[in-house]
């Protein structure tokens, strides 16, 4: 266990590593490739370039879950782990548009729905994979220190940003400052990988490979034994990743742009935020283990739907300690439920396409709600010019959750008493 928690919370410390990165340097990006536009359309074409890759991601998730499937969920994560340093690193490589003109935007373009491929295959077979290696009765935990992997990576390329960003003039950090935490992810995954080939093939995918019960086709089979739920997931990932995304990747800018804070400052803040995050999750997890998913769920998604309006109306109230307070108060609600899905929602599925369908409704939703989360919220607050789009957008996402939610088998609900053959079409619908 100790090596499969390394294995695969490194490949996630490494592609949220690159998250951190690209949001703290996202108003940088911006007036690198895309000078034409003012400070906020910049800033917006870089989140949509942030986007596009996400939308990749369920290509990403069928192609690897179906190789995770088919031929190992080992593979996929030394593939992917390379995959997605390699762009990185190329991104702090690309001439800016004054050098080369389109063909830097272009390139970015490339390079993100690489990562977006290869993020379609990571998260989704790393959670796979710790979900059929950890006990049972253990899997909340173990399948929580993913996330704190997620966190710590974004941690760490928040605060290399910030050192660069206090260190380096203005003029050097958007000069070629901003391409040193890029190029510097490339060692991360050489650990990574070292690590990922160290490590067996699951329990579950060792034995139907010696009972010859492996799936041909995936994709075709995910349809026809796993539709209720391939939406169960998508509905669950929405609330999921839309507030995750929300508070790593849109707020930040949030806290910039609306509220009045500078850029460290509002580093400081979600850095912080984060640091209290990557502390409750597995807790949260420990938790589920001994009472259950369901009702931590429920109370994630209920308190989101009954403060977010409030919260997010104080944090842009310009009150002294709004954004503290009020980002400090979503960790604790989102940490609650992240904690938690991902020892719930891999078991959903049957073993024999657990990778490629978890992968496939994982990845779409997070594309939707997740990766567009900064776009849409941007989007829609430009043209309404409400402040509280944040909030609005926090709601409906956990309204999906709890319409899945309520529709969670009972042995979903406590996992110390299945096991990794548990399927959703196996048990009686609560």
């Amino acid at each position: 266990m100790k090596k499969a928690t390394m294995a695969t919370a490194i490949g996630n410390l490494v592609e949220w590593y690159e998250y951190g990165i690209y949001s703290y340097t996202a108003a940088i990006i911006g007036s690198q490739f895309f000078p034409e536009g003012s400070g906020t359309t910049a800033l917006l074409y870089a989140f949509a370039v942030f986007a596009i890759s996400f939308f990749f991601r369920p290509l990403g998730g069928l192609i690897f879950g179906s190789i995770g499937d088919r031929l190992g969920r080992k593979k996929i994560l030394v593939i992917t782990i390379m995959l997605m340093s390699l762009s990185t690193a190329a991104i702090g490589l690309v001439p800016h548009y004054g050098t080369i003109g389109v063909t830097a935007t272009v390139l970015l373009i490339i390079l993100r729905i690489a990562q977006g491929l290869a993020a379609g295959g990571e998260y989704t077979g790393a959670s796979v994979f710790m979900n059929e290696s950890s006990p049972s009765n253990r899997r909340g935990l173990f399948t929580s220190l993913l996330e704190s992997g997620s966190l710590l990576g974004y941690i760490i390329g928040s605060v290399f940003v910030a050192i660069l960003t206090s260190i380096l003039s203005t003029e050097d950090m958007a000069s070629w400052g901003w391409r040193i935490p890029f190029i510097c992810s490339l060692p991360l995954a050489l650990v990574g990988m070292y690590v990922r080939t160290k490590i067996d093939d699951t329990p579950t995918f060792i034995k139907m490979k010696e009972e010859n019960t492996l799936s041909k086709n995936p994709l075709k089979e995910m349809f026809l034994t796993a539709r209720k739920p391939l939406v169960i997931s998508f509905l669950v990932v929405a609330f999921a990743n839309g507030a995750y995304y929300t508070l790593l990747t849109y707020l930040p800018s949030y806290f910039e742009t609306q509220v009045g804070l500078s850029s460290m400052e509002s580093m400081i803040v979600t850095t912080l935020g984060m640091v209290l995050m990557l502390i409750l999750i597995p807790i949260f997890g420990v938790m589920s283990d001994r009472y259950g998913k369901k009702p931590f769920l429920l109370l994630s998604s209920g308190l989101t739907i009954l403060t977010a309006i409030p919260i997010i109306a104080y944090v842009s109230s310009g009150a002294p300690s709004g954004p503290l307070v009020g980002y400090f108060a979503l960790d604790v609600i989102v940490a609650i439920f992240i904690g938690v899905f991902p020892s719930t929602l891999p078991m959903l599925f049957p073993n024999r396409v657990r990778n490629t369908a978890y992968g496939a409704s994982y990845n779409v939703s997070t594309a939707i709600f997740g990766g567009g989360a900064p776009l849409i919220i941007t989007s829609l607050q430009t043209s309404t010019g409400n402040k509280l789009m944040p909030a609005f957008f926090l709601m409906g996402t956990a309204l999906m959750a709890i319409i899945a939610i309520m529709n969670l088998p009972k042995a979903i609900n406590n996992s110390s008493k299945i096991d990794s053959d548990t399927s959703i079409e196996k048990t009686k619908i609560i």
